[in-house]
């Protein structure tokens, strides 16, 4: 009777997204400076290997950041209430996302997050401007004032970068939570 060893086989899309997830790790823990070889090793590849999804240092920031770019969405999108069926449905799981209830956005704006790793890098510039246009069509379909949305949307980025900070205790944050999802509510029109 002869044994049969299980077959590897080899996913590419899992692989690239096991270096992408390494590498948003490690330079959210140990900043830009981390080397191919140590996020190659992180996601359990061959820098070979990592090299045959990213050919350059300059195209796995790139990578990463579309990454981050992504799950945002994604995160967004999953603290949306769909029961709640009124203008501010978007900008009410915007707030939720990033003030508390995603532990992936909390580290992406943590002070050692991607956000303050990578924020102003000019290889990424593309991304950010691509991103920034798709949200704030987002917003202005909302069905909220272009105010409102202002003011909520960069408060709620605001307290997610100091959430866990002295300067926001989480009594704090949840006040600010909760004013700010009171401002996403649409204004009642006197009858």
């Amino acid at each position: 009777m002869s044994r049969t060893e299980p077959v590897v086989t080899r996913d590419k899309e899992r692989t690239r997204r096991a270096i992408l997830e390494a590498a948003e790790r490690l330079f959210s823990e140990r900043g830009a400076g981390v080397s191919l070889a140590e996020i190659a090793e992180g996601a359990g590849v061959a820098k070979g290997g990592l090299m045959h999804h990213f050919p350059s240092r300059d195209a796995l920031v790139y990578g990463v950041m579309e990454h981050c770019a992504v799950r945002m969405w994604e995160e967004v999108r999953a603290h949306i209430d769909l029961s709640e069926v009124r203008a501010g449905q978007f900008t009410r799981g915007y707030v939720r996302a990033l003030t508390g209830d995603s532990d992936y956005l909390s580290s992406v704006y943590s002070p050692t997050g991607l956000i303050a790793v990578f924020g102003n890098a000019a290889e990424v510039q593309d991304i950010f401007e691509r991103d920034a246009a798709l949200w704030n069509a987002a917003f202005a379909a909302d069905g909220l004032s272009t105010e409102r949305v202002l003011v909520i949307r960069y408060a709620a980025e605001g307290l997610a970068l100091a959430a866990g900070s002295p300067y926001v205790t989480p009594a704090a944050l949840t006040l600010g939570r909760a004013a700010l999802l009171a401002l996403a509510e649409p204004l009642e029109t006197p009858a």
